[in-house]
């Protein structure tokens, strides 16, 4: 009986050896499906982005959209908090709205670059998407904060170009 006894505290004492363990192993993986959503968030919101803006009129760009005269607005790479053409602010309104509120603006930067193709002079728009990742888990919070980042190129539609 005795013996009995010896054997269940010895039980006692494992489990609550491996509870923490355990329980940091589950919310790890927690953290790393977050990370993952997170990722493949921010890389359709890139690529919507993109998307948009390819099919912007150059007109937007411009100081004066209304009879499309005058010179561009912003020069590229621009991050979105210093857009200042209509297209632009566009473009950061429908990445913003893509990436559903996951993270704070300050955790966040998106760069728009416009850049001409060597080939045929065709325009190709890059998003750029940063996010600083910090996660949950005692353990992973050690190790620091991941930066994730989504990056999304096309060719400018020449229905968009003058």
């Amino acid at each position: 009986m005795r013996n009995h006894k010896a054997k269940s505290g010895q039980t006692l004492v494992e489990f609550t050896l491996v509870l923490p363990l355990l329980f940091i192993l589950v919310m790890g993986l927690f953290d790393i499906g977050r990370a993952v959503f997170y990722y493949a968030v921010i890389n359709t919101a890139a690529r919507e982005g993109t998307r948009y803006a390819v099919v912007q009129p150059n007109c937007d760009y411009l100081s004066n959209p209304g009879d499309c005269d005058g010179y561009y607005l912003d020069s590229y790479p621009l991050n979105c908090v210093n857009a200042q053409s209509t297209a632009n602010q566009n473009i950061c309104d429908e990445i913003q709205a893509k990436l559903f509120d996951i993270t704070e603006l300050s955790n966040s930067t998106i760069t728009i670059n416009h850049s001409a193709s060597g080939t045929d002079d065709a325009t190709i728009v890059s998003v750029d998407i940063d996010i600083l990742f910090e996660p949950v888990t005692p353990g992973l919070s050690l190790m620091g904060d991941l930066q994730l980042h989504a990056n999304s190129q096309m060719i400018m539609t020449p229905i968009a170009e003058p």
